[in-house]
């Protein structure tokens, strides 16, 4: 029997008791252990998240000392009590489910379709019968599954979202983040799992997954603990001198209900960054995954198991056609990140509608690399920020401006970095990136790596890609033009394009030029050039002497100019964003009868033209007329208001 790269020997052993009881043969049909099957088994156990997988080699390796009529009365026991409806019958379908489907599943990828037959000849029925409520991918407890939802059904979804918004305004701020708290506690138990969806839905490597995805996720949910309340909170506001005796107050409240549109490159931050945003805010909260990389099933999960009630988050699954419903049954705003040209898609339908929106959009990020930088270093550093998600994210360096005078070391450096990049699909976290996502952006690459062969340039590393494996390699070109689309256009890949620069203000001038405006790196050892570059640039985020750094600290707001977006999110503005302000000026009931009421008389006139005059002239002397022309005005006023103006002599 062949070797396993699971499976020890009494794990192999209890597999295949397990098979021979299920599926014995017999009438000419063969039995379970009658074929190898260890590769097969290794192929299943890789789709498995980490916990399950460890689980099933347990029960395995227990099984192999378990004398085979006493598994099979055990199986016929299962069986029956499965058949119980609701919470008693559930351990033992699953119990059910797991145990046969592995056997099931790897007698039919052995031997085909003949395993009906043999199906039949058994004592009892193989038939997994599962209660709706068994199956986390049917119904996540309080939170469903909705699927290519029909108009009336997004029409139902909006009701429930205006009903979870009541429900959330009798919460407190503090309340909310219970919950947020205890999601990120089930984050934690869950991580092995949540990392294993995410490579399965992105094919990136475990390590991108933990980092960019997990972590960031988890160092975000704490900054909401710890800032969210005093960012909510009401505001005092300073009032004015002639407003004096009244108190100002901004108050932050619910929006209403958000919908939340995001990409295919971050799933799971990208999912829980907005949604636990708009939750804590207090709004009835619509996400909808790309259809690309929608993680079924998992977000569900863990707002289930974090105690959030039914309709406080609905995620709707679908395609384009499903975003375009939902943003036309009116939400109160809409987040959206992706492209650019998603985005002008969602503005132009959001302005029918006078939706406010908040749009993440695409960039063409450049690192500039100054002569007396450490070359190690930032050559270290640019590699990351280009090829980190093998260049799948909107802030990817995806221009190198090298100074001349060191062009040709940081080359050399920057080879020497990309050689020594592991590319793989892991499962144990021993590989740097893993391989595209979509066959879209695929293309989208390929289109600019043709494009750039034809106009001269020159690969140093990767110009052996074939243009269809989804694991494009790193490739470092050199001899680029403004011509090129990898000059001009967004990327979204694994190409690193090299630029010399031969001084401050032609590259400055040279980043400026392109229309996105989302980030950019700036690296020298002399930090006040460093910082008189980074007020030049027309970017929304830049990182000095590192990369893509201004994403990682929570309490930065984030978002990008120009065609790189509208908004910011994340940081204490990104909070309120995801809130509405109300301005707020609170006076005491009383018989005062103000100034700027009516009537309106010639004296009043007087009055009140002096009384300007004196407010805005400088020096001690206007202030003290000011005062006294005040408190003229506002006795004249009361027995004005009072009396009338037939009354007033």
């Amino acid at each position: 029997m062949p070797a396993s790269k699971y499976l020890n020997q009494f794990q192999l052993r209890g597999l295949n008791k397990l098979g021979r009881v299920l599926i014995p043969g017999g009438g000419g049909m063969p039995s379970f252990d009658s074929a190898p099957f260890a590769q097969e088994a290794d192929r299943m156990l890789d789709y498995l998240p980490a916990e399950d997988r460890k689980g099933l080699l347990f029960l395995l390796g227990a099984l192999a000392f378990v004398p085979a009529p006493f598994l099979k009365f055990k199986m016929l026991l299962i069986q029956r009590f499965s058949k119980w409806r609701g919470a008693p019958g559930a351990p033992f379908r699953l119990l059910d489910l797991g145990l046969k489907g592995i056997v099931f599943t790897l007698y039919y990828s052995k031997l085909g379709p003949q395993g009906e037959d043999v199906l039949k000849k058994l004592n009892y029925s193989t038939t997994i019968k599962m209660d709706k409520g068994d199956l986390m991918l049917q119904e996540t407890g309080k939170n469903d599954l909705i699927i290519d939802p029909s108009e009336e059904k997004i029409k139902e979804i909006y009701h429930k979202a205006n009903a979870a918004r009541k429900e959330l305004s009798q919460m407190s701020v503090q309340e909310r983040l219970g919950h947020v708290s205890a999601l990120k506690e089930v984050i934690l138990k869950n991580m092995d799992m949540i990392i294993d969806k995410i490579q399965k839905d992105t094919k990136k490597s475990q390590t991108d997954a933990l980092i960019s995805e997990v972590f960031s996720a988890l160092d975000y949910l704490e900054f909401l603990e710890k800032e969210a309340v005093k960012a909510l909170k009401d505001e005092k506001i300073k009032t004015p001198i002639a407003l004096l005796g009244k108190k100002s107050r901004v108050y932050y409240e619910s929006l209403g209900n958000m919908l939340i549109i995001s990409p295919w490159n971050y799933p799971f931050y990208q999912a829980i960054v907005p949604i636990a945003t708009s939750f804590v805010c207090g709004n009835g909260t619509l996400y909808k995954p790309s259809e690309f990389t929608p993680l079924k099933g998992l977000v569900e999960k863990l707002l289930d198991e974090a105690g959030f009630g039914r309709g406080w988050v609905q995620i709707v699954y679908g395609d384009g056609k499903t975003g375009a419903s939902l943003v036309a049954n009116r939400p109160d705003k809409i987040f959206f990140t992706g492209s650019v040209a998603t985005g002008k898609k969602i503005m132009k339908a959001a302005a029918e509608l006078l939706i406010p929106v908040e749009l993440e959009l695409g960039g063409k990020d450049a690192a500039i690399v100054f002569e007396d930088v450490n070359i190690k270093r930032a050559a270290a550093g640019v590699a990351w920020g280009a090829l980190t998600n093998l260049g799948q994210s909107c802030t990817s360096v995806e221009r190198i401006y090298v100074h001349e005078k060191i062009y040709e070391n940081f080359k050399k450096e920057l080879l020497s970095v990309v050689a020594n990049i592991k590319q793989e699909v892991d499962s144990d976290g021993d590989a740097d990136v893993g391989a595209m996502t979509t066959q879209a952006q695929i293309d989208i690459v390929k289109d600019h790596v043709v494009d750039a062969k034809a106009k001269g340039a020159v690969f140093l590393t990767g110009g052996d890609w074939d243009q269809e494996n989804a694991k494009a390699p790193p490739m470092v070109i050199d001899n680029v033009s403004e011509d090129m689309k990898v000059y001009q256009e967004e990327t979204f890949g694994p190409v690193l394009p090299l630029i010399k620069f031969h001084d401050e203000l032609s590259v400055i001038e040279s980043i400026n030029e392109s229309i996105y405006g989302l980030s950019a790196s700036v690296w020298s050892k002399d930090e006040g050039r460093a910082q008189r570059v980074t007020r030049q640039l027309n970017v929304g985020n830049v990182s000095i002497n590192n990369v893509m750094l201004t994403e990682g600290n929570s309490y930065l707001p984030f978002g990008g100019n120009k065609y790189s977006g509208i908004g910011r999110y994340k940081g204490v503005s990104g909070i309120r964003g995801f809130s509405q302000s109300k301005s707020v000026l609170i006076d005491k009931d009383s018989a005062t009868i103000e100034v700027n009421w009516y009537p309106y008389t010639g004296k009043k006139f007087k009055l009140f033209k002096a009384m300007t005059f004196h407010a805005f002239t400088r020096g001690i002397g206007a202030f003290i007329k000011f005062a006294l022309t005040g408190m003229k005005l506002e006795g004249y006023s009361n027995k004005a208001g009072k009396k009338g103006r037939k009354n007033l002599k």
